[in-house]
């Protein structure tokens, strides 16, 4: 029997609610190229430009982590994040809390990075342990408010087939920092998975001279191809797979320190996917502690 699909609201609501925020919220506010939160796909916006090195315009466009010291020509960071669970990509991996650190190194345009995440609930039976590492390869160059990247990223696994993919993204420094990646793994599933997002940054009052807060509010639709949808849930063919709607308080603490508590939304979007994947909505809470050197 076939089964019915009822069309969910949710998504269009958020998308509806996210636009008049965006266009009547009207405080100063920079855009600037949305950063990956962890290894889930979400993306938050820098903090507030300090207003004594002129808070408020806008800044350019990245797409690696940001020194705090560019000068330097070489430069590190780490993150540490806790999430109230592991999805990516629309596929829930662990339904439970999840510990995501991560550490970065820059020279120039180039930068390499290793992601872990740790689960801190036994429903996978790896309560505390490793499940994943990515090891990330990134070179990115901007050019006037244009921003490019490519890169490869290889996904070791504790208990599935690891896998590679390469990438390469656009960007735009304007309003909504309109962005597109595309993956494609040449490993496993030999497809593509697309992402474009949007996503601002308004400034709020700080609340004490040590604390530059402000909201981030971001948006993504992933599409892929017959051959990445069928590798990943059975579904042969191409379609548009899932959104994320992700709202952040990144608040700078120090020149070196920033903490951006989120909550995002996950839904899939396809309606064959919905009818074999495990959990199609999910709502993700978390914090992730930033640091650079």
């Amino acid at each position: 029997m076939k089964k019915s699909y009822r069309f969910n609201i949710l998504p269009v609501i958020l998308v509806f609610a996210f636009l008049a925020l965006t266009v009547f919220l009207r405080v100063p506010a920079f855009a600037a190229q949305p950063q990956d939160a962890s290894g889930q796909g979400q993306t938050v916006q820098p903090s507030c430009p300090d207003a004594a090195a002129g808070g408020g315009q806008t800044q350019k466009q990245v797409q690696a982590p940001v020194c705090a010291e560019p000068e330097k020509g070489i430069c590190s960071g780490a993150d540490v994040s806790f999430f109230s669970k592991y999805v990516s990509r629309g596929v829930d991996m662990t339904d439970g809390p999840v510990f995501e650190p991560d550490a970065w190194i820059s020279y120039k345009h180039l930068t390499a990075t290793i992601w872990a995440n740790v689960d801190l609930t036994d429903k996978n039976y790896k309560d505390g342990k490793f499940t994943e590492f990515d090891f990330t390869l990134d070179y990115s160059a901007s050019a006037g408010k244009l921003g490019l990247s490519g890169g490869a990223i290889y996904y070791d696994y504790v208990s599935a087939p690891n896998t590679a993919e390469v990438y390469g993204s656009v960007s735009y420094d304007t309003f909504l920092s309109p962005k597109l990646i595309v993956y494609y793994d040449y490993w496993q599933a030999d497809g593509f998975y697309g992402v474009f997002s949007v996503g601002h940054t308004f400034c709020l009052p700080r609340p004490a001279k040590w604390l530059n807060p402000s909201l981030s509010l971001s948006g993504q639709a992933g599409w892929g191809s017959r051959n990445f949808n069928n590798y990943s849930w059975g579904a042969k063919h191409s379609a548009f797979t899932d959104a994320v709607f992700t709202a952040g308080l990144p608040t700078q603490v120090s020149s070196h320190v920033s903490v951006t508590p989120t909550i995002s939304y996950s839904t899939v979007l396809d309606r064959t996917i919905r009818t074999k994947n495990h959990k199609n909505d999910n709502i993700i809470w978390g914090a992730v502690i930033s640091a650079s050197l």
